[in-house]
């Protein structure tokens, strides 16, 4: 009898790769959170052209994230305004975070909770 050449699929996946875009008008602000080093997600931006990413499979990454930037908008930092412009680029990065992750608030903080389930892109 032959060895059956057969794997079985595990049900669970492995995290989706996301990828949470930082505007450009929030470099000093997330330049100032990855010289702290409070959080590995700081460790992890790259720069493509005039943008910034950060690139993870990690859920507590993409909650790090979104909390910094709604945590920004709720409580704004004394030494720099929150203008319009930094008020809709914290608000991106939320929305961009809510792309990969489904986040629940807590207070003025957010908590991810589960991985969002992505759509497949269809081929054109």
């Amino acid at each position: 009898m032959s060895p059956s050449l057969h794997c079985p699929v595990s049900e669970e996946r492995l995290p989706p790769k996301a990828f949470i875009y930082l505007p450009p008008v929030l470099k000093e602000d997330f330049e100032a959170v990855a010289r702290e080093d409070v959080h590995p997600a700081w460790s992890k931006i790259q720069r493509r052209g005039p943008h910034f990413i950060i690139a993870t499979t990690s859920l507590e990454d993409v909650e790090e994230v979104a909390d910094w930037a709604r945590a920004a908008i709720m409580e704004p930092d004394i030494s720099r305004p929150l203008t319009k412009a930094r008020r809709q680029a914290f608000q991106t990065v939320v929305k961009r975070a809510e792309r990969w992750a489904v986040l629940e608030p807590v207070g003025c903080h957010f908590m991810a909770v589960a991985w969002r389930e992505q759509k497949a892109y269809k081929q054109r």
